[in-house]
């Protein structure tokens, strides 16, 4: 017997004897060839029986895993479904309103939901995603993706996951990598407009914006912004744009004297990302004995109800995005096709 045979083999009683179960995760190909002392040629030979047996699968960057052969029933004739819906966060700000959304579509219907967060943070988006592909019995996912603004490592174990026949519905928006993807968000171009409409309707001719860059709705906003100002005769030199990311959030506004940086310009106007970087600008513009300027952002949320100066807020329909995701996962999980929707900023 050849020696790959030979491997493979093993490999294929230790599978069965539930070596593997816990992960679902075989070792590496350096692993294996330090345990059996051949070749890594060799070793890419006995994964390849393996596969050819369907019990295994590979995904490159996350390794060779175990076939879930006989856990995944067919979703037609199941009494209860499970639904993985994944954040970014969970317990802040407005994604509370739109949890509460989607489990108030989904109670009642035989659905179970599962919560998980990333923490924005793309190894632990990846984490997840192997779970569920390997180790659950998840049925759909209502998934806000995490940095859509940035190439995203885990782009193959989105597209394996389809290929497994469970249905995604994005939150907010999608990696462009993956086409035809169904998306509940709202409309974040036309929002960075009507931003920019009302403070020239209003009489500001210098307008500063401040844009998260690692996400997709940040960059829909600013490309709103900029057409906004070129259609109110205003040219792009005239606006002052600044940039952060979701690890320099919490200084953004004063380590980096954005607030200073701006006024020193005369700026009279501000779009800001969404109400978090408009409480940090007011905020800072205090500490700096600053008048504030006109401020618009975008959410509605409790942060700007709850602020001591008064700005206006593009009003984001949190509850109704969260339901409207669940109609849609409940619906690919009957067969029926869905688009994309964006909704009205209030």
């Amino acid at each position: 017997m050849s020696k790959y045979s030979t491997i493979s083999d093993e490999l294929k009683s230790e599978i069965r004897q539930g070596k593997y179960s816990k992960t679902g995760k075989l070792p590496t190909e350096y692993e294996l060839v330090e345990r059996f002392k051949v070749s890594r040629q060799t070793v890419r030979q006995a994964i390849a029986c393996l596969k050819s047996e369907g019990i295994v699968s590979q995904i490159q960057g996350s390794g060779t895993f175990v076939c879930d052969l006989g856990a995944r029933k067919n979703r037609k004739n199941k009494e209860n479904f499970t639904i993985a819906v994944i954040c970014t966060y969970i317990s802040d700000y407005i994604f509370p309103s739109i949890i509460r959304g989607i489990e108030e579509s989904l109670s009642g219907d035989n659905y179970v939901v599962n919560l998980v967060a990333t923490g924005n943070k793309v190894d632990k988006e990846r984490s997840i995603l192997e779970k569920i592909i390997y180790n659950s019995e998840v049925d759909g996912i209502i998934v806000e993706g995490t940095k859509t603004g940035l190439p995203n490592p885990n782009i193959s174990l989105y597209r394996k996951i389809k290929e497994m026949g469970i249905p995604i519905v994005f939150v907010h928006c999608a990696y462009p990598e993956l086409d035809s993807s169904v998306v509940v968000g709202m409309k974040d171009y036309e929002g960075g407009r009507m931003a920019v409409n009302e403070l020239i309707r209003q009489g500001s001719r210098k307008i500063a914006g401040i844009f998260k860059s690692d996400d997709r709705q940040g960059l829909l906003r600013y490309s709103g912004f900029s057409d906004g100002l070129l259609e109110g005769g205003l040219g792009l030199d005239c606006a002052e744009i600044k940039w952060y990311t979701t690890e320099d959030l919490e200084d953004f506004i004063v380590n980096d004297n954005c607030v200073q940086s701006l006024l020193s310009k005369g700026i009279d106007s501000v779009v800001c990302y969404n109400d978090q970087i408009a409480v940090r600008f007011i905020k800072a513009a205090a500490e700096c004995n600053k008048e504030v300027p006109k401020l618009i952002s975008f959410d509605n949320s409790y942060l700007c109800k709850a602020s001591l100066v008064g700005f206006t807020s593009l009003g984001h329909r949190k509850e109704e995005l969260g339901k409207v995701a669940a109609e849609k996962i409940k619906n690919m999980l009957n067969g029926k096709p869905e688009e994309t929707v964006l909704l009205d900023w209030e």
